[in-house]
């Protein structure tokens, strides 16, 4: 079986999720077609360099198109796979008029939402007609299925949720990553994970840690991820007087151990499709706070995982963050119901397993 992936200009969650199906089906030829910089990712699996950006690039975007239609042509793959909004509209394109080929694409993100009613009337025409030429639709989570069968039928769309291997979390000393920090043993430690864009909140949770402070001034917050917003977020924590309460320690390959050392997670997006670092954390036995997002609401239960806040308001997240570091015996009983809660429904292998599964249908 040939598979061809195509994929959109892509970091964190959505590499971790294609790195994981790499791994867990090594036996399937799977070809890589992505922008140039992804070549070191895709390690020894066959690339094709292929010139896709983020946004509408007319020029750009059907020399692109010309290119991919040429390839796919030529390899003749049983199955091809976007990945991103971008990659299924450009595969789209290309595999138009007439086709020979299961076309699978995966929906990692919410759907873009316009403020202008004519972009929004565009964007809705040119998705329906996408999603329609499409023979299977993977949604992360249900909430991104509830958007997606607004413009295809509902048989085409599956939920298959992200995982994660959970036996790589919650296994290191606590004092060595409390010490990687220059953290003292006896403080209070919330962490997060994200790219560093406006809707992750970031600057929410930096006013809700200006307040925090005030009430706990033991409390720390470590921030892992970069992204665009990085330096303004920086300047922003000095303006609130953070000073070293906040540590900014970009992108890590050593999350789970960094994340033994904390006391809770935070994540105060405004947009979500599924999160990988909320699973993670949760695997790692930690309380979590965050959005009360639909998405997020599939991924944790409220009172026993810990507490959903309302997007954009920072006292109500600092007020959330309290409650769970002040009482420390129902935060670690929070914890030990997200180990097991991700170990139950959100697997790696349950993931590759409905992947792989999906791809041998087509050929039935």
């Amino acid at each position: 079986m040939k598979i061809v992936w195509v994929v959109r200009p892509a970091e964190g969650g959505i590499l971790q999720h294609l790195e994981q199906l790499l791994k867990g089906i090594p036996d399937l030829e799977i070809v890589v077609v992505a922008p140039p910089d992804l070549q070191e990712w895709a390690g020894t699996r066959r690339f094709v360099a292929l010139d896709l950006v983020d946004g509408l690039h007319p020029k750009r975007d059907l020399t692109a198109t010309s290119k991919l239609r040429r390839f796919l042509r030529q390899e003749k793959a049983n199955v091809v796979h976007a990945h991103g909004l971008k990659a299924a509209l450009v595969t789209a394109l290309a595999l138009t008029p007439t086709r020979h080929t299961g076309f699978v694409f995966t929906a990692h993100n919410a759907l873009p939402q316009s403020s202008s009613k004519f972009t929004q009337w565009i964007s809705d025409r040119v998705q329906r007609w996408m999603f329609n030429s499409m023979d299977t639709i993977i949604s992360v989570s249900d909430t991104v299925r509830s958007q997606i069968v607004r413009f295809a039928p509902e048989r085409k769309v599956l939920t298959i949720h992200n995982g994660i291997a959970s036996a790589r979390f919650g296994d290191y000393p606590i004092d060595v990553s409390r010490a990687s920090l220059g953290l003292d043993p006896d403080c209070k430690v919330i962490g997060t994970v994200a790219r560093l864009i406006p809707s992750k909140g970031m600057a929410t949770l930096l006013e809700a840690m200006s307040l925090i402070v005030r009430i706990m001034p033991q409390v720390h917050l470590v921030i892992v991820g970069d992204g665009p917003e990085r330096h303004r977020l920086e300047q922003y924590a000095h303006g609130l007087g953070l000073g070293d309460k906040v540590r900014f320690l970009g992108w890590r390959d050593d999350v789970p151990s960094l994340m033994v050392g904390w006391d809770c997670f935070a994540l105060p997006s405004f947009s979500e499709g599924f999160n990988l670092s909320v699973l993670e954390a949760m695997a790692s036995r930690l309380p979590v706070v965050v959005s009360d997002l639909p998405s997020l609401r599939e991924a944790i239960v409220p009172g026993k995982s810990g507490q959903l806040v309302l997007p954009g308001s920072a006292p109500d997240l600092a007020a959330a963050l309290l409650h769970v570091l002040k009482a420390p015996e129902k935060a670690r009983a929070m914890g030990e119901f997200n180990r097991h809660h991700v170990e139950t429904y959100f697997g790696e292998d349950r993931m590759v397993r409905c992947t792989r599964a999906l791809y041998e249908g087509l050929l039935t």
